[in-house]
């Protein structure tokens, strides 16, 4: 679902007569309020967008009724977005007290830029002419949001990681199931040591930083981050992570090209826990079982998702049989086979005939098959959080070009996927994920203002559709 052009919303006769050219209606409490606006254009988002400049006056079907004051015309911004800034602000609420627990001074200016993150993700050049036109700029008044500001707050803000770091601990204890992982950030910059060649998932050599993520499984939100250079292998850093963060039950879950003999000796030396998937070309991988049809030479079988899932253990692994996702394997490659692609034959579908569906797990965790097959279906989540830093915060990619406040521009953008989470937990807690994104309940909600007039600010009206929205999921925008 797509809501990336503002809804239509149809007005009386006698109100649109009063609309020319560079003037805008919003209707409050079924009364009707015209505003003088401009177009100016937005170079970040390669399009125009419209900026509210004063109060013109209220249309009646008596006419037209100008203020009874004078409006000054150098007064601050009378229409704000409110609707994005009421929700994220109020699921945030337990951010913002913890941030003002940890940090007294900077709390209100790192929850307004991690927020504006969430609403808009433009640069942090831009942020200042978001922040005007927000509502957020008479929830945490009078803050410096300049480029120029904010580079020196990165700057000074991001020698404070123990302080973060106390932070992040703060939303996850004891006990809980952590999953960790890594991902790549390309970074170009010539003045940071940080950033050095190394190979990531897409087989690209830029110069990158590695961004160390730790997942909460059982409140389903990011708890912990960490960057450390790119030519730093992931299992050194992981051991220095747990001891920064002393957390006791973090459960490491790589993917497939994490599992090498070197990798996993590290990871035994270090007494870490971890599962990691083979590829089905491991030697080992023993199909033996499964070449003999016979279910009785499983082990046995969970259901995982309403599908059966069945397994055998083996010294080196366990191995676990989904059928949909043989099936649905077996079919995908006898499809390319009649589509003569190159590499696909007869010949290679016998060979591969045992291992469509399976996935191999090598592990030292004392859990049960099915605890284990669980928790590395859990790794979708944390692959789910690097989806959202690098599409919703676009965060695959960084021009910081000092690394203190690099630390300082993660932090925030920590934050701002933490508030993202909060909207995405809503949504699947409500099963509406099918049918809205977060940046679909972000659009909706935009467009809904606060508007002054004299010196009262009011709402605006809210469409049907993102009324109905807001009723699925029970939440009110006042």
């Amino acid at each position: 679902m797509s809501t990336e052009t503002k809804q239509k919303i149809s007005y009386p006769d006698w109100v649109t007569k009063h609309k020319q050219k560079g003037t805008s209606i919003f209707c409050i409490n079924n009364k009707y309020y015209l505003y003088k606006v401009k177009s100016v254009w937005n170079k970040d988002k390669g399009r125009a967008q419209k900026i509210t400049e004063k109060y013109l006056g209220r249309i009646t079907e008596q006419g037209f009724v100008e203020p009874k004051k004078a409006i000054n015309i150098n007064s601050p911004v009378s229409v704000k977005e409110y609707g994005a800034v009421k929700a994220v602000t109020t699921l945030g609420e337990d951010i913002l007290a913890k941030l003002r627990e940890t940090f007294p001074h900077e709390a209100d200016r790192l929850f307004t830029l991690a927020s504006l993150r969430v609403i808009d993700p433009s640069p942090f050049k831009r942020a200042e002419h978001t922040y005007k036109h927000s509502y957020l700029s008479e929830m945490f008044p009078n803050l410096n949001l300049s480029g120029k500001d904010i580079s020196n707050f990165l700057k000074e803000f991001g020698q404070a990681r123990q302080k973060m770091v106390e932070f992040m601990r703060s939303f996850f204890s004891d006990g809980q199931h952590i999953l960790f992982d890594g991902t790549s950030v390309i970074s170009k910059s010539e003045k940071m040591n940080i950033n050095k060649i190394g190979y990531n998932a897409h087989k690209e050599y830029d110069p990158q930083i590695n961004l160390l993520y730790a997942f909460n499984c059982d409140t389903q939100t990011p708890a912990y981050y960490r960057i450390v250079a790119g030519n730093v292998k992931d299992v050194s850093a992981f051991k220095l992570s747990l001891i920064e963060t002393k957390i006791t039950n973090m459960i490491i879950v790589a993917d497939k090209g994490f599992g090498s003999e070197a990798n996993f000796k590290l990871l035994e030396e270090n007494n870490l826990k971890y599962i990691v998937p083979l590829r089905r070309s491991s030697l080992a991988f023993d199909t033996a079982k499964l070449e003999k049809g016979n279910k009785k030479e499983f082990d046995g079988y969970f259901v995982f998702n309403e599908r059966p899932i069945w397994y055998y253990k083996t010294p080196e692994v366990i191995v676990y049989i989904d059928n949909d996702l043989k099936v649905a394997e077996e079919k995908d490659y006898i499809l390319r086979i009649e589509k003569n692609l190159e590499g696909y034959t007869n010949e290679g579908f016998i060979d591969r005939q045992y291992k469509f569906g399976a996935i191999v797990l090598k592990t030292n965790l004392d859990k049960t098959p099915k605890e284990i097959y669980n928790f590395y279906k859990e790794r979708r989540e944390i692959e789910q959080a690097f989806d959202f830093l690098k599409n919703l915060l676009e965060q695959d990619k960084t021009y910081m070009q000092n690394e203190i406040a690099l630390e300082a521009w993660s932090f925030i953008n920590h934050i701002a996927l933490m508030l993202n989470y909060k909207i995405y937990n809503l949504l699947r807690t409500n099963d509406l994920l099918a049918k809205y994104s977060i940046s679909d309940f972000i659009q909706h909600l935009k467009y809904i203002y606060k508007i002054k007039t004299d010196t009262q600010w009011l709402t605006s009206e809210v469409s049907s559709k993102t009324s109905t929205m807001l009723s699925a999921l029970k939440m009110h925008i006042t």
